[in-house]
This record gives structure tokens, C-alpha cells and sequence, in this order.
């Protein structure tokens, strides 16, 4: 790689001295043999595309981590659509540079033996005097994946566990009525045939505990199911606008305000639009009800590092300290009507969205809930290239 020396002195080569013209070229060559061993020795691979997509470079590991029946094919100089890789990591090459797919980060599946291998392909633009190179980084996330599922089914069984918890105490209530109801019944059937009025009354509890029950089997199961998110590059602010016109007619029914703060121009991050809008929603009911007398709603949006943030505060009662680090657990509320799974369902989503979710409260004053969502690589660098840009 030439540096900012080589190329001032590249039109006056005549004027050198023939050894100062040595060492120049031989410390380029040594500058090219570390950058070649520090790029060999990453786990991942690297194919760089000339502004023509042309193969200006590539890295051993290529070989190792994509698929190919003529390996010797993959080298300098041969266009995209002559690469010799696995069909469908070179069909998607092939359409970013087309401009039919984004240049997005995709995973692919290889079969090796009884293993499958997960490897993820993104891109990178490199920004160089005779143009825009593209550097296609081939990485193997099978461990980070694996590693991912096992945390994951960890957290899901010890969530699993104080749920069980939760619901047997949950369903005691409904069960003692019933039980109660229809001891009272069976005596009052001793003493004669019963009228429909006092039958009514016994059978409606029964009804009423009944779809209570029903209510809290529901609510478990959606706790607790397995969540089909799907992850999209998106917007942030489009999901939270969205929102917070949803929420104008009841804000304005409750005699609360909504001010909002959201930073222009954010990165996009990957986000199930569905989901993520349910969360937001069920942190703004609470907040809602956390303000029976009017108050304050703000929502804002700003970048924090590799983290784009969400946050959502009230100038609600507040939680006691005792309770605040008990709001994301299974069936815990302080509200009479409340079922205690509507934060558990904000900290799964959040979860499955590979961000983290924080609370901070006062009593009397407020609480505010810090969304953290990570920024995919490809957003930082497009990021920081306009930044660089408008310098």
C-alpha cells in the first residue's frame, strides 16, 4: 500500500537518488508484508473490489470460510461475476453491486459433515484516491450464535422458573373462590332445590373466576412462547412517531403532555417494527398510569457511541427503591388491575433484539426507561464516512 510519501515523490522519480528510490520501495515492501500478515492472521476473510468490481485483493482465509469446488479460480483481477465461491454468497455479491439488495449484512448456512457452519457477509466501503473500493468481509459467527442460544435458553429457564412461581400464587385466588363458591352452593342445595336468582349468583362467580384463570393462562403463554422477531435495518424515529400518535387522543384524555426529543438523522438499527413498537407501547401505559392526575410524557432519541437510545420518562409517583429491581420479574406489579407481565414482555423484546433495557426512579417525581440498541457496523461506518465527509 503506497503511502503519502511514495505518492509526492512518484512524479519526480527522475530526481531521486537510485538508493533513497530503494529504500523508499523496499520499506513500501515491508509495509506490505506486515499489513499482509496482520490481515492474514484475522479470523475473518477479506475480498476488496476495485471501483469496477474487480478482485484488487484478497486474503487466505477466503478459502477456508467460503465454500468453492475451484478455489484456484478466486484471484486478482477476476471481475465479480467470475469469482468461483458458493453460488448464493456470489448471487448476493452480485445484486449489491447491482443495486438491487442493500448492502446489508447477511448470514448463510454451510453443511460440513455433521456440522453447519454460520458465516455472515457484510460490506465496507474503502475510500481511496482512484475511487471506491468495496471490501467484502466474510466472517464465521457459529460460536458467537451458539453462545448466543445458550445464554439465551438460560435466561428462558430461570425466567421460567420464578414464572412457574408467579403463576401458581397467581391462580390460588381464582381457585379459592371457586372452591368456596361451590362449598356454599352444595350446602344451600342440602337445604332445598335452589331459585334462579340465587343460582345465578353462585354460577356468575364461577364464570367470572373462570375467565380469570383463562386470562392468566394467556398471559403466560404469551410471556412465555417463543417470539418470531424479525430483524430489519430500520428507523427509530418512524416507529416512535408512529407511536406517539397512537397515544395523542388518550394523552390528551388523561391531561398529559408528550414532548419529544428525537435527534435527526440517526443511524438505521435492526429492529422488529412490530415488537418494538409494543414495547414502547406497554412502557407508555405505565407511564400513563403513573400519572392518574395529568403530568409529562417525554420520549427521546439520540446516538450514544455504538448505541442508538430510546428513552421514555414520566413525571409520575415514581418506584420505590424496594421495587425497582423487581419490575422486569413475571406477575410483579403495584397496580390493583395490573397482570405483572407487561415489563417482562418489554425486557424479552429488548433482549431479542440484542439491545438492554435500564430503569432510574424517584418517588414523587418520575421514572424513566433507557432503551439501548446496538448500531450494526455497516450503519458506524456509513456514519462515520458522511461525518468525515462534512468536516
Amino acid at each position: 500500500m503506497a503511502n503519502k510519501m511514495l505518492r509526492k515523490v512518484i512524479d519526480d522519480l527522475c530526481s531521486l537518488p537510485e538508493n533513497e528510490l530503494r529504500t523508499l520501495v523496499l520499506r513500501q515492501m515491508n509495509e506490505a508484508d506486515i499489513l499482509e500478515q496482520v490481515i492474514g492472521s484475522l479470523p475473518e476473510a477479506h475480498i476488496v473490489f476495485s471501483p469496477e468490481h474487480r478482485i484488487a485483493y484478497i486474503s487466505r482465509q477466503v478459502q477456508h470460510l467460503l465454500p468453492s469446488d475451484r478455489r484456484g479460480k478466486m484471484k486478482v483481477g477476476l471481475s465479480a461475476s467470475d469469482i468461483m465461491i458458493d453460488a448464493d454468497v456470489k448471487k448476493f455479491i452480485l445484486s449489491v453491486f447491482s443495486g438491487k439488495e442493500k448492502p446489508e449484512a447477511k448470514d448463510f448456512a454451510f453443511g460440513t459433515g455433521d456440522n453447519i457452519r454460520i458465516e455472515r457477509v457484510s460490506f465496507t466501503t474503502l475510500t481511496l484516491p482512484d475511487g471506491r473500493y468495496t471490501d467484502v468481509v466474510v466472517r464465521d459467527i457459529t460460536d458467537e450464535i451458539r453462545k448466543e442460544t445458550r445464554l439465551r435458553r438460560s435466561e428462558s429457564l430461570a425466567s421460567m422458573t420464578t414464572m412457574a412461581a408467579g403463576i401458581a400464587h397467581e391462580i390460588k385466588n381464582p381457585l379459592a373462590a371457586m372452591k368456596i363458591h361451590l362449598q356454599l352452593m352444595r350446602k344451600a342445595l342440602a337445604k332445598g332445590p335452589l331459585d334462579a336468582e340465587k343460582a345465578d349468583r353462585y354460577l356468575s362467580v364461577l364464570d367470572e373466576e373462570i375467565d380469570h384463570l383463562n386470562g392468566i393462562a394467556v398471559d403466560f403463554l404469551f410471556a412465555t412462547r417463543p417470539m418470531n422477531i424479525e430483524l430489519k435495518l430500520g428507523s427509530v424515529n418512524d416507529t416512535v412517531e408512529d407511536l406517539l400518535v397512537f397515544l395523542a387522543p388518550e394523552a390528551e384524555e388523561k391531561g398529559i403532555k408528550i414532548e419529544k426529543k428525537l435527534e435527526s438523522f440517526l443511524p438505521r438499527v435492526e429492529i422488529d417494527d412490530r415488537y418494538f413498537r409494543q414495547c414502547l407501547l406497554n412502557i407508555a401505559e405505565n407511564a400513563f398510569a403513573a400519572m392518574p392526575g395529568g403530568g409529562v410524557l417525554t420520549v427521546s432519541t439520540y446516538l450514544d457511541g455504538d448505541y442508538e437510545i430510546v428513552r421514555v420518562e414520566d413525571t409520575g409517583c415514581g418506584i420505590d427503591d424496594e421495587h425497582l429491581s423487581k419490575i422486569f420479574e413475571p406477575y410483579f406489579t403495584t397496580r390493583a388491575s395490573g397482570t405483572g407481565l407487561g415489563l417482562t414482555v418489554v425486557y424479552k423484546v429488548i433482549k431479542e433484539h440484542r439491545g438492554d433495557i435500564l430503569v432510574s426512579s424517584e418517588p414523587g417525581k418520575g421514572t424513566a426507561f433507557t432503551i439501548k440498541l446496538p448500531v450494526p457496523s455497516t450503519e458506524r461506518k456509513a456514519l462515520e464516512e458522511k461525518d468525515g465527509g462534512n468536516a
